[in-house]
């Protein structure tokens, strides 16, 4: 593994960790039976991109190596990252440690938002896999020939790892059911959706055969919905 790689690796560990320390702190530092299936999960969802590194060192470097485009990556999609990044990775973990004694935990809830969180980081190993250009920022790379990739997940929505963020909000709120939990979730889902419109203008405008795409592809995030 490269050292930019294994920097990026290190960096999941550290935010997954830190987001297991503020649900600690929130719940108590009381780790019940739901949270640890759910971190445990989490921690080993890592595993995928490890995996991807492996089969797709170029793609995963580029998604890893932030700093080179800085300067080619839109202000909105900075401060949407921004959000995105503080609400799902550390504020709703503290908020299900808050919570977490008030909210019901019905078994079948439990496995249910599980298995659509499994499901949601299979959708997003199966997009890096397909999809080359598939960096962690929104912009056009011009200096990469970049192409409309329209297989894979990519011909059932436009969005597969939007759709897969889509779904995580869903999985996290079945398994920490309670209001202040949903309102972040909410929040989450909304930016994810601004952030989907705006790439979506942002490619119409700047890639050659993305609006042909989107006749053939005709949904976003959600088949027959959005």
């Amino acid at each position: 593994m490269s050292k930019p790689l294994a920097a990026y690796a290190a960096r999941l560990g550290i935010e997954r960790s830190l987001g297991l320390l503020l649900y600690l702190v929130g719940a108590g530092w009381v780790l019940d039976g739901r949270a640890t299936a759910w971190f445990v999960v989490y921690f080993l969802a890592i595993g995928s991109g490890i995996w991807l590194a492996a089969k797709r060192p170029d793609t995963m470097a580029r998604r890893a190596d932030l700093a080179a485009t800085k300067h080619t990556t839109p202000v909105w999609d900075k401060v949407i990252l921004a959000l995105f990044w503080l609400l799902a990775y550390f504020v709703v973990y503290y908020v299900a440690g808050v919570t977490n004694q008030s909210a019901p935990a019905w078994p079948v809830t439990i496995a249910l938002g599980l298995a659509i969180y499994i499901a949601s980081c299979v959708l997003t190993t199966a997009a890096l896999m397909e999809n080359a250009h598939a960096e962690s920022v929104a912009r056009l790379q011009p200096e990469r020939a970049q192409t409309v990739c329209s297989t894979g997940p990519y011909a059932w929505v436009r969005h597969p790892m939007y759709a897969a963020i889509i779904m995580w909000c869903v999985a996290i709120v079945l398994v920490f059911p309670c209001l202040p939990v949903a309102l972040v979730s909410a929040t989450v889902a909304a930016l994810i959706v601004c952030r989907t419109i705006l790439e979506e203008r942002m490619l119409v405008a700047g890639l050659p055969g993305y609006d042909a795409y989107r006749q053939t592809t005709r949904w976003r995030l959600i088949p027959y919905l959005f």
